[in-house]
């Protein structure tokens, strides 16, 4: 069991905090945010849709009076509300589609969420390898360092040749290069991570071990799969739209109904000269004669065509992610073994060539030769310490689990 402790974490910045951060500054959050507030508006739009209108009328024309023998002016005021029924007809399944949509950008939102932490994860561990990195790469100058004294002085006393005096000052050189590399990756590792996160940089100066262990894979690929089909967010997205879309269809069907719209009020006025006022009622009948109607049918039907093709897509990519990052986390898992055991390997092989050294058996090239191979066992270990890490953490949310 390879344990966490073994993993130098940011005392000022934890991953879960990291990713809290950083839902606050992405700009894809902050769009599929933005998306939910729209898809919420037009839910309550269609909500409130259906309802009686307020009608007033007024109307004046000319007719024949009482005798006949002249004209007076007919003068009607109405006031009242109308139902349109067609409108009702279509009500159901548009508020439907709306709260399918509605569904669907929260889901969007969770999924844009889920993607942002997967980036922290990875800016997150390789910030922290990066540093570690440095902090080797930094110590094997330190070692270069006290070799070339150690030569310089060998070689004043006469127990040295001048050549052992070069490669270590080659030695040092090269370490230094090292050195220089190792801390541009730290500092673009460490300038990633707070763009991410909105955090300063500063934060990421104090580590600390931790002593959380990296729990066992207790999952094969095919009920990993079948997790991640019901829990990712993505997939209820693509399920919600396609919801939406067969509720679309059925209101694009409703659209070739005939519509009816009943009228009643209080109409009061003058016909023929003489007062008049009561209740009045009509019924209009309208019956679409186009082929608007059908058109908008298929039109909305190839949406749906096409919502059902993404909901496939989608269901196929979470698959191959799924056995990727489950294939992704072994490798590294195995990677960090034989690295474990390659280090073994050569801080033996260091400590004999020193001992060699000193004797006068083995000459100063075997002694640095094995302390390079020593230092990128270690540099190679680092990398499979945090890589194991960052595949883990990716796996969980890969899978529709959180990183606790």
């Amino acid at each position: 069991m390879i344990l966490i402790c073994s993993i130098l974490l940011y005392a000022r910045l934890t991953l879960q905090a990291a990713q809290v951060d950083a839902l606050t500054v992405s700009p894809e959050v902050a769009i599929a945010r933005g998306k939910l507030a729209e898809a919420q508006a037009l839910y309550d739009q269609a909500r409130a849709t259906y309802g009686p209108a307020l009608i007033g009328n007024y109307a004046q024309s000319p007719q024949a009076g009482q005798t006949g023998s002249g004209t007076v002016e007919q003068r009607l005021t109405t006031v009242g509300a109308s139902w349109t029924l067609g409108d009702l007809f279509a009500y159901a399944p548009a508020v439907a589609e709306a709260g399918a949509a509605l569904q669907s950008a929260r889901m969007s939102l969770s999924d844009a969420e889920r993607n942002q932490e997967v980036e922290v994860i990875t800016a997150y561990f390789t910030a922290l390898g990066a540093h570690a990195v440095q902090n080797a790469r930094t110590e094997e100058l330190a070692a270069a360092n006290i070799e070339l004294h150690a030569a310089t002085l060998r070689f004043s006393a006469g127990d040295a040749p001048r050549l052992d005096v070069v490669r270590a000052m080659v030695a040092v050189a090269s370490a230094q290069a090292d050195v220089a590399r190792a801390q541009a990756d730290a500092d673009t590792a460490a300038d990633t991570l707070a763009v991410d996160t909105g955090v300063s940089a500063a934060s990421f100066q104090t580590i600390v071990p931790s002593e959380r262990e990296i729990p066992p894979l207790k999952i094969d690929a095919n009920d990993a799969i079948t997790l991640a089909l019901a829990r990712r967010p993505d997939i209820a997205s693509a399920r919600e739209n396609v919801a939406a879309e067969e509720h679309a269809v059925a209101v694009a069907r409703r659209g070739s109904w005939p519509l009816l719209t009943l009228t009643g009020g209080y109409t009061t006025g003058v016909d023929t000269g003489i007062h008049v006022a009561g209740t009045s009622a009509s019924v209009d009948l309208s019956l679409p004669v186009t082929g608007a109607a059908h058109e908008r049918v298929l039109a909305e039907e190839a949406r749906l065509a096409q919502a059902l093709a993404e909901l496939q897509k989608v269901e196929r990519g979470v698959r191959l992610e799924v056995g990727a990052a489950i294939r992704d986390y072994r490798a590294e898992s195995a990677a960090l073994s034989a690295s474990e055991r390659a280090l073994e390997g050569a801080s033996a092989e260091v400590a004999a060539t020193q001992i060699g050294y000193r004797s006068g058996a083995i000459a100063s090239i075997d002694v640095e030769a094995a302390r390079t191979a020593y230092v990128q066992a270690l540099v190679n270990e680092i990398s499979a310490l945090y890589a194991q890490a960052k595949a883990r953490a990716t796996l969980n949310l890969t899978v529709g689990e959180t990183n606790e």
